[in-house]
C-alpha cells in the first residue's frame, strides 16, 4: 500500500470513534481488492455493488465492539462471506454464478459432497485441517491456494502472477488438493 493510505489501526480507530471517515478510509485502502474478491464469487456487477455496501455495513456495525488484528483480512472475510452467502440465495432458486460452483466442485474432491463442503467450509475442525496443512507448504504454493479458494481467483490471473502456464497451475491445484485430500482422511473426514 502507499503512504497515502491511513493505517490500519488508524482506521480501526476511526470506527470506535464512530467516524464516517472509517468507512471511506476503509474504502480507499481496501475497495479494490474487496471488488475483486466479490467479482470473482459473483460475477454480476449489481451483486457485486450489493455486496460490497453490505460489507462495509456489516464492519461498520461489528467495530465496535470487535477490534480485529488484520483489518484487511477482516473485512476480506466479511466480504467473502456476504458473497458466499448471496450466491446461497441465488442457488436455492437455480445453480450458481461466477466461479463458486467451479471452487466448490474442486474442493468436493477432498470431502464427501458440495453440500458436506458448504456446511464444512464453515466448520472450524475443516479449517485447522487447512491451516495446519498449509503451514506445511512453500510460500508460494500457500500463496496460490488461497488466492484460488479464499480470493476465487482465476487460474490465468494465479499462473500470470506467478509466472507459470495455467496448465501448471492447475496441475498444482490437483496436487494440493489430493494431497489435502488425504489430510482430511487421516483427520477422520471419509471422502465417500
Amino acid at each position: 500500500m502507499t503512504s497515502g493510505y491511513l493505517s490500519d489501526e488508524t482506521i480501526i480507530d476511526l470506527f470506535f470513534e464512530r467516524s464516517e471517515e472509517a468507512i471511506e478510509s476503509a474504502m480507499d485502502k481496501y475497495g479494490v481488492l474487496l471488488r475483486s474478491l466479490a467479482w470473482n464469487v459473483l460475477g454480476n456487477r449489481e451483486d457485486v455493488e450489493e455486496c460490497l455496501n453490505d460489507t462495509y455495513l456489516a464492519v461498520w456495525n461489528s467495530i465496535p465492539p470487535e477490534r480485529p488484528k488484520y483489518l484487511k483480512a477482516y473485512v476480506c472475510k466479511i466480504a467473502r462471506n456476504n458473497a458466499l452467502d448471496r450466491v446461497r440465495e441465488k442457488n436455492r432458486a437455480k445453480r450458481g454464478s461466477g466461479q463458486t460452483n467451479l471452487l466448490l466442485d474442486e474442493l468436493s474432491e477432498c470431502v464427501a459432497s458440495e453440500a458436506d463442503t458448504l456446511r464444512l467450509l464453515e466448520n472450524a475442525e475443516m479449517a485447522e485441517v487447512i491451516s495446519e496443512y498449509l503451514r506445511g507448504q512453500t510460500e508460494q504454493r500457500r500463496t496460490i491456494f488461497i488466492q484460488r479458494y479464499f480470493y476465487a481467483s482465476g487460474l490465468r490471473d494465479i499462473a500470470e502472477e506467478h509466472d507459470m502456464t495455467e496448465g501448471a497451475v492447475k496441475s498444482l491445484m490437483h496436487r494440493m488438493r489430493a494431497e489435502l485430500k488425504e489430510e482430511f482422511i487421516k483427520k477422520g473426514y471419509d471422502h465417500e
